[in-house]
């Protein structure tokens, strides 16, 4: 299969998995079309923590779909995707915890996240 932004993102059923177990984390409808995700995401209409928390989670999974992909592809490294959604978060929990000066935010976060 050639390789495209829309296999990697979230049509490859590795990266679905991924994406499907970390967007209900956050209460949204997992899509397939980037381009959907991408509206879905605008189009939110939700508390601020709960908007950013979804974006955060996307860019999570995005990122870390596309070093799982570079560790296959240059080092021959392989990962589960149950591994590479533990990852997604365990990042998320420290990008949370990282607005300490935002406590209520941050709170709020968290218990949409854990919850």
């Amino acid at each position: 299969m050639a390789e495209s932004r829309n296999h990697l993102f979230f049509e490859c059923p590795y990266s679905w998995n991924v994406w499907t177990e970390i967007a209900a984390k956050c209460n949204l409808s997992p899509n397939q079309s980037w381009d959907q995700i991408l509206l879905d995401l605008q189009a939110l209409r939700c508390c601020r923590p709960q908007k950013l928390l979804s974006i955060l989670a996307c860019q999570c999974v995005i990122y870390l779909l596309w070093t799982e992909r570079n560790n296959r592809l240059h080092r021959q490294i392989f990962r589960p995707p149950d591994s590479v959604t533990s990852s997604v978060s365990g990042t998320i929990r420290s990008k949370i915890a990282a607005l300490r000066d935002q406590p209520r935010l941050s709170s709020s976060m968290f218990a949409i996240w854990l919850a």
